[in-house]
């Protein structure tokens, strides 16, 4: 698949080392050459299930300390189509994911939730739950939603090179088309904030950077565990 770039819309919010640094990771290096293991892609599957499940409770953390009744609701219509509720269908995405891992043959009682996985969970928690919105909207907009279709056709790379039918992997393909409205949702409302208050930029960089810097851990780890993994499974054998 044609890997996706950054739309050029976020240049002047979405700083470039910040997605240097998610590029550089193991994992998706190897799925933009196209070299990741099976191993390695399901384990992300049930990783970002452990913490992608918890999406609508990191949006209503940050619908509750917006002020403004137009941005309610308009983050409320992010909320319905997430939960299924609105244009865009009747079926919940985490449950689109859920079929998606049941096709694979993927299990998230498989495999526990990673300590880098948790920390990325409560750091967007962190961030959402801040009287700041912007530091809430940092990190669930530009340390999410923004760079869906950039992470997720990368990783569909990394799938299509292991073989993974391409009708397998339907949630991803989804949201690389469809996360976009949501994402101009919340640039809409950054863009006001930081006309309307300058300074405010400090704190949208600030949930920004923390959450990529956790989800830099959170993809580095992924292919450190599959090498410990096999370096305890060659000793026994």
């Amino acid at each position: 698949m044609k890997i996706v770039g950054i739309d050029e819309h976020w240049s002047s919010i979405l700083r470039s080392s910040w997605i240097d640094a998610l590029d550089c990771t193991p994992f998706l290096t190897r799925c933009r050459k196209g070299t990741a293991t099976r191993d390695e892609l399901a384990t992300f599957v049930r990783q970002q299930c452990h913490y992608s499940r918890h999406f609508t409770r990191y949006l209503s953390a940050l619908l509750a300390n917006m002020t403004d009744e137009a941005d309610r609701r308009d983050l409320v219509q992010n909320l319905f189509e997430e939960m299924g509720l609105g244009a865009l269908g009747s079926v919940p995405h985490s449950q689109i994911y859920r079929d998606m891992m049941r096709t694979m043959g993927i299990f998230l009682e498989e495999e526990p939730v990673f300590t880098e996985t948790q920390a990325l969970v409560d750091t967007m928690f962190e961030c959402c739950r801040s009287p700041r919105p912007m530091v809430g909207l940092g990190a669930l907009c530009l340390g999410a939603e923004a760079i869906v279709p950039h992470l997720y056709s990368t990783i569909v790379n990394g799938f299509e090179a292991v073989g993974e039918p391409r009708e397998h992997l339907s949630f991803f393909l989804i949201h690389i088309d469809g996360d976009d409205d949501h994402a101009r949702t919340m640039q809409r409302i950054i863009a006001r904030e930081l006309e309307q208050r300058p300074a405010s930029r400090v704190d949208l960089e600030y949930g920004a950077a923390l959450a990529i810097a956790a989800r830099v851990q959170f993809f580095t780890v992924l292919t450190k565990r599959k090498k410990r993994t096999r370096s305890r499974t060659l000793a026994v054998a």
